[in-house]
């Protein structure tokens, strides 16, 4: 089990349906208009559920309806249920064809379960009893005793104290009704989560090897590192920075390796801060920027025990090559 913390990433087209792509067509729309990608699948349908489960409400303001299902089980405290039956005497029910009647106006009790000189119905079987002489009071009493799935329980009496009293009694006997059933969450609770879209494109691999292309690769880092946090953007037009440690996030970046020094006394008084916060995991990868292997292992070696530490560029580039020829 996850305990709620699950990350995932979902990738999609934005094709629009058969129909939908000759009516746009028709109307002079193309693949890559504002008009024919907004009906695509991704636009209008991924991206809207997605966001509409995390709020738990549509754009429009109207809240989600119905539950989700957690997998947990929980134990709730419910009231037993007593009716009683005034509009008819036990006189009235001299036979066992007049008692069936009455049984087969109540759920949870078999008209099967009525026999010639039944007074009451009590069964392991099922959740429901039934009193018929409230003159065996004290015999219904003795059969329910460890009879604690009953639920509901029906009394023939015109007598309202004598039902009360015998209610009070039966509370007394069976105690409290626990029943366990599958916890629910409200859809319109939503979920405190991160929700990012990304289109994915090709980058220039010569342009990635010089540091060229750090923002464009900032949110692979934010991903790879859990997507925890807000997601950190470089302002457009400015140089990549010589580090990086946000404190929304649990990553590190070194761009300029010759920057070390400073990067890690930086690192060192993240970890301090942590610990005086009590803050058991802070910052768990570390990515640093270099082209030569011998740096990047002096470097991890006088990081210390972080759970990951990736060489960039080197290890990105690595990762996402395709067709690889490895003969």
């Amino acid at each position: 089990m996850d305990n709620g913390q699950r990350r995932c990433i979902l990738v999609t087209n934005n094709e629009v349906s058969d129909d939908e792509a000759k009516t746009l067509a028709v109307g002079g729309h193309r693949p890559g208009d504002a008009q024919w990608e907004r009906h695509g699948i991704c636009q209008s349908v991924t991206w809207p559920r997605s966001k509409f489960s995390i709020l738990g409400r549509r754009d429009d303001g109207s809240q989600l309806t119905g539950e989700y299902l957690t997998g947990k089980t929980i134990s709730k405290e419910k009231a037993r249920r007593f009716r009683q039956i005034g509009f008819i005497s036990p006189a009235d029910l001299a036979t066992p064809a007049q008692k069936k009647q009455l049984v087969a106006l109540m759920d949870g009790i078999p008209q099967s379960a009525v026999k010639n000189d039944t007074a009451f119905v009590v069964s392991e079987k099922h959740t429901a009893s039934l009193l018929f002489d409230d003159s065996q009071i004290d015999a219904w009493l003795e059969a329910l005793e460890g009879q604690g799935h009953i639920t509901d329980f029906f009394m023939v009496t015109a007598d309202k104290a004598r039902f009360e009293a015998t209610r009070a009694r039966i509370d007394e006997l069976l105690g409290p009704l626990i029943l366990t059933e599958e916890q629910k969450r409200p859809m319109a609770d939503g979920f405190a989560a991160n929700l990012e879209w990304f289109r994915l494109g090709f980058l220039n691999k010569d342009r990635v090897e010089l540091g060229m292309q750090f923002r464009e690769i900032l949110p692979l880092l934010w991903l790879r590192a859990g997507g925890i946090g807000p997601r950190p953007e470089l302002p457009e037009g400015e140089p990549p920075p010589a580090m990086l440690l946000s404190e929304a996030n649990p990553f590190a970046v070194l761009v300029d390796e010759t920057r070390f020094p400073g990067f890690l006394a930086a690192l060192e008084g993240r970890a301090q801060e942590a610990k005086a916060r009590e803050k058991t995991e802070d910052i768990t990868h570390v990515f640093l920027v270099t082209d030569s292997e011998d740096a990047f292992r002096e470097m991890a070696g006088e990081l210390g025990d972080y759970p990951n530490v990736i060489q960039l560029y080197r290890d990105y580039l690595e990762n996402f090559v395709i067709n690889r020829d490895d003969r």
